[in-house]
C-alpha cells in the first residue's frame, strides 16, 4: 500500500502533547491539514489555536492519504505506534529519542530495512543556525580539535506546571523517561559535530528530585572514533535554579561558547575574544520549522532516500551503551 499522492496536503501527529502540537502549528502555518490520532477522547491540556481534526480509530488512519506520520507520544511507545501504521516507502518524523529501549530499537532497524520507509529523528537543534556555524569552524579546524562540553541545567518540575512532574513519561521508566534518553539532544549534537562514538563512561550524580527509577543528572564521556575527540556532557534535569545550557569546542588555539539561551556565538583567541552574529531567527519554533521544512522537501523528492540505519540512530546506541555503563562502572564500547 503506497498512501504517497501528487500535491497530498496530510499530516498525521501522534501524540497531542506540547511537542505534537507544536509541529502541528508548524504544518499547518505551511498549508497542510492537520489531523490529531488519539486512542482516548481526553481533553488537551496545551491550548491550540489552530484548525485540525482528530482520529480515534486505526481503520481511519488506514484509509486516508497523508504524504507525513509525525509520532510524539512517550518514547516507550515510538515502535508500537509505528508498527501500527507501518507501510511500504513510509514517511515519519519520529521525535527523539527514536526508541527507549536496545530492543526497541532493533525492532523499529527490522521495520526500516523491511518496509524501506524514510525516518526522520527529531533532533531540530542541528537546525540551529548556531549549531551550522559551529560546525563549519570544526571541519576546518579539525586537526586542532582537543575535546568539547556540553552542559544542561534545568528543572523538570517547571516544565509543564498544570501537571505533576512525577505523573510526566520524563520521569517514569515505564514510559521511557530519565534524562538521558528525555534531553539527548546534547548527545546528538556531539555525534553532528564529531561523528561517531567509540565507547563511553557515565556516572549519576547526587539529586533530590523524586523520579521514578529513572536518572535525573548524569554526566556521560563520549570518546569518539574520529581524531580522538572528547566530548564531556553534564545532563540534569534536577537543577532548581537559573535554567542555563551551553556548548564549549576547545582547539589548540582558541574555543568556541555558544549559550543557547543568547543569540551570539564567542570565539576566545590569544586572550581575544569576538562575537559572530547568526543571520538566520534562533528561537525555538523557526528552528522546528526549519527541521520541518527540510523534511517536507525531501519527501517531495522522489529519488530521497533515507541513509543506513546505524547513523540516523548513534544517539539512542550512545544511550543505551551509558546506561550499561551506569551498571558497570566502566566504559562500554558502542555498537
Amino acid at each position: 500500500m503506497d498512501f504517497m499522492v501528487k500535491n497530498e496536503k496530510n499530516i498525521c501527529i501522534i501524540g497531542k502533547g506540547s511537542i505534537g502540537i507544536r509541529h502541528g502549528q508548524i504544518f499547518k502555518s505551511l498549508g497542510y491539514n492537520i489531523f490529531f490520532y488519539r486512542e482516548k477522547r481526553k481533553r488537551s491540556k496545551v491550548k491550540i489555536n489552530f484548525q485540525y481534526k482528530e482520529i480515534f480509530k486505526l481503520k481511519d488512519i488506514k484509509n486516508k492519504k497523508f504524504i507525513l506520520f509525525v509520532i510524539a507520544n512517550p518514547s516507550s511507545k515510538h515502535v508500537k505506534t509505528l508498527i501500527k501504521i507501518i507501510f511500504k516507502n513510509l514517511n515519519v518524523l519520529v521525535e527523539k529519542p527514536l526508541a527507549s529501549t536496545n530492543l526497541d530499537l532493533d525492532k523499529m532497524k527490522k521495520l526500516y530495512e523491511k518496509f524501506k520507509i524514510n525516518l526522520f529523528p527529531g533532533y531540530q537543534l542541528r537546525f540551529d543556525p548556531r549549531i551550522k556555524i559551529m560546525k563549519k569552524i570544526i571541519k576546518k579546524k579539525q586537526k586542532k580539535l582537543r575535546y568539547a562540553n556540553f552542559h544542561l541545567k534545568t528543572f523538570l518540575p517547571d516544565w509543564h506546571p498544570w501537571e505533576d512532574f512525577r505523573d510526566s513519561y520524563a520521569s517514569q521508566k515505564k514510559l521511557g523517561g530519565g534524562v538521558l534518553l528525555t534531553c539527548s539532544h546534547e548527545i546528538d549534537l556531539a555525534i553532528n559535530f564529531f561523528g561517531e562514538a567509540q565507547s563511553v563512561f557515565c556516572v549519576k550524580t547526587n539529586s533530590r528530585l523524586k523520579t521514578n527509577n529513572v536518572e535525573n543528572s548524569i554526566i556521560l564521556i563520549i570518546k569518539h572514533k574520529k581524531n580522538g575527540v572528547i566530548s564531556n556532557i553534564n545532563l540534569d534535569y534536577s537543577y532548581k535554579n537559573k535554567e542555563d545550557r551551553f556548548i564549549e569546542i576547545i582547539f589548540e588555539d582558541e574555543e568556541i561558547k555558544c549559550n543557547l539561551h543568547k543569540k551570539n556565538l564567542l570565539i576566545q583567541k590569544n586572550y581575544i575574544s569576538k562575537t559572530i552574529k547568526p543571520k538566520l531567527s534562533v528561537n525555538r519554533n523557526s528552528i522546528f520549522k526549519r527541521q520541518n521544512l527540510d523534511i517536507l522537501k525531501k519527501i517531495k523528492n522522489k529519488k530521497y532516500k533515507s541513509p543506513a540505519f546505524k547513523a540516523i540512530s548513534q544517539a539512542e546506541k550512545i544511550i543505551f551503551a551509558a546506561k550499561k555503563s551506569i551498571l558497570s562502572k566502566k566504559f562500554e564500547h558502542v555498537n
